[in-house]
């Protein structure tokens, strides 16, 4: 007996209703007349028993009472609290993973790829899921054909998909060209960003969602910092249905502790903790100067053993067949003013260093002004002074006449790439032209304009398109993380690009390009091999001394 049926037993004139995807318990509750009908059942959502109200008011303006709604929903919940509570604790006696076990028929097209159809199976075989998919193998697809094999099962009427504001106009192309089948879904998309500035974000996303809805959270990664408020607020609204995707090609940047956040919003249970203060004591190892800094991990095997069961994993390898890609790196000498500038900025990390009051903020503060001076600029003060660079004396390495995409860390880079090329020439793609950035993407695939020029921030995430017009990408400079590269270079190594692909660094002779490169080519984390070094101070001081 099931905890609805259990229910029933108990609740004098209840009724059990029951489809092949959805079981609601009816029961007699509140005020029935000719002006007022009033609908009270039990649900399960979200893995938790959930008393459902509604008011139907001729008088009221939207026909629903929801003052009425909630005072109903609030006594309910009071009388039968003991009764809820047993059915809870007789319920969870089953594990987790059979609890949000479901049993959907695939709906997908005969176009769809085998990698596909298989991770589609998998969705559907559970309530909540983790799809982590390499750059351009279709997730997006996988997760419209799970939405569409969830209305047709009859659990959902409507899709709420979190993403990344960048990729809004991209995720819509998919959803008119996967879901025209299946029109009567209403979609709704709210980029991460508006869920951590915007009010009203929150309020349209509470409001849209019910127990009829499925959640998908793109590039998930984005949502890993549990302190956030995006991340909480998305986890809030995640808390009202039961049928949630997460899905990303890199779902973790810097460790394991990327993952909390990821599976937390499909459900607090799958990791067995309430908070994440609770993770944090399980299974990270805390340390440096003030103790609040991750050091180390713990039952990490205990770990991936509980996030088994809700994940599903593609890689490029694996399932598409794309062409061989090149990797070529061009130096150039530092000017006179960047090898002072450099000189000054590695003299004063030292002295930080020697006098014991320093953290891992300082040194990467100190490695950003290294390495923007190598790009050309830094920073006096609030003032910006260009100090000049030779890596535009690098451009003859590659072939310019033909379509080219530019990533750069810092949005100086990218005005000076503009300055360099003439705006006629150059798709701008940066956090500051968000208004104008769709159709500059369109300007370079249509192929009017012949540069894209881009921050990996902004252009590195989400795009599609790119693949199928250019196969080169200058890195004009990288990040201090292989996520960010990976993801850069992700644009044009996808399904659709038929031709070799070639990747070019532009770099300095400073030794923190050396470094970067060589954290890079081992697919690591700056930030880890900081961490290490903070450990041993002779050994982070030879290290900033060879820079």
């Amino acid at each position: 007996m099931n905890q609805l049926e259990n229910l029933q037993a108990r609740i004098k004139y209840s009724r059990l209703y029951k489809t092949e995807k959805v079981e609601r318990l009816y029961f007699k509750f509140g005020q029935n007349n000719i002006d007022i009908t009033t609908s009270a059942w039990f649900e399960v959502v979200n893995d938790n028993l959930t008393v459902f109200v509604r008011v139907e008011n001729v008088r009221s303006a939207d026909l629903r009472d929801r003052i009425r709604e909630a005072e109903y929903k609030a006594e309910i919940e009071k009388q039968f609290y003991e009764l809820i509570n047993n059915c809870e604790l007789e319920r969870k006696k089953t594990p987790l993973n059979e609890r949000l076990r479901d049993d959907i028929i695939p709906v997908y097209e005969n176009n769809s790829l085998r990698h596909q159809v298989d991770a589609l199976r998998f969705c559907c075989s559970m309530k909540v899921s983790a799809l982590y998919a390499d750059t351009g193998t279709g997730k997006s697809k996988i997760a419209i054909d799970l939405a569409i094999s969830r209305y047709e099962a009859g659990q959902i009427n409507k899709v709420l998909v979190f993403l990344p504001v960048s990729t809004k106009k991209n995720f819509q192309a998919q959803i008119d060209l996967w879901g025209k089948e299946c029109p009567q879904i209403v979609w709704k998309l709210i980029g991460h960003e508006s869920m951590g500035s915007s009010e009203r974000s929150v309020f349209e996303a509470l409001n849209f969602v019910d127990n009829e809805t499925q959640i998908i959270i793109d590039e998930s990664h984005l949502i890993k910092t549990p302190t956030a408020k995006r991340s909480k607020r998305i986890k809030m609204v995640c808390e009202k249905t039961s049928y949630k995707l997460v899905m990303t090609g890199t779902p973790v940047t810097d460790n394991v502790h990327n993952l909390y956040m990821q599976y937390a919003v499909l459900s607090q249970l799958i990791i067995g903790v309430r908070d994440w203060k609770k993770f944090e004591e399980k299974y990270l190892v805390m340390g440096g100067t003030f103790g609040d800094e991750i050091i180390g991990y713990k039952n990490i095997e205990h770990l991936m053993g509980l996030l088994e069961p809700y994940t599903y994993q593609i890689t490029k390898e694996e399932c598409l067949s794309l062409p061989a890609k090149q990797f070529l790196s061009h130096t150039c000498n530092m000017n006179a003013l960047q090898r002072e500038y450099y000189y000054e900025e590695k003299q004063l990390l030292l002295e930080k260093i020697q006098s014991d009051y320093f953290s891992v903020t300082d040194i990467f503060q100190s490695f950003t002004c290294m390495q923007q001076i190598c790009c050309g600029y830094c920073r006096r003060g609030n003032e910006r002074e260009y100090i000049g660079t030779n890596k535009f004396s690098l451009m003859h390495n590659i072939p310019v006449d033909e379509q080219v995409i530019f990533f750069c860390k810092y949005i100086f880079e990218t005005e000076l790439i503009v300055e360099h090329f003439g705006r006629d020439k150059c798709a701008v793609f940066t956090g500051e032209n968000p208004l104008e950035r769709d159709a500059e993407l369109a300007d370079f695939v249509s192929g009017t304009k012949q540069y894209f020029v881009a921050t990996m921030q902004s252009g590195g995430t989400g795009l599609n398109g790119l693949q199928e017009v250019c196969r080169r990408i200058v890195f004009f400079s990288n990040s201090f993380s292989y996520f960010h590269r990976k993801q850069s270079v992700g644009r044009i190594d996808r399904q659709g690009q038929k031709s070799e692909m070639f990747i070019h660094d532009f770099c300095t002779e400073a030794n923190i390009d050396d470094k970067i490169m060589r954290n890079l080519r081992r697919k690591g984390n700056l930030a880890d091999e900081i961490k290490k070094l903070m450990l041993d101070k002779t050994k982070l001081k030879k290290y900033v001394d060879s820079l």
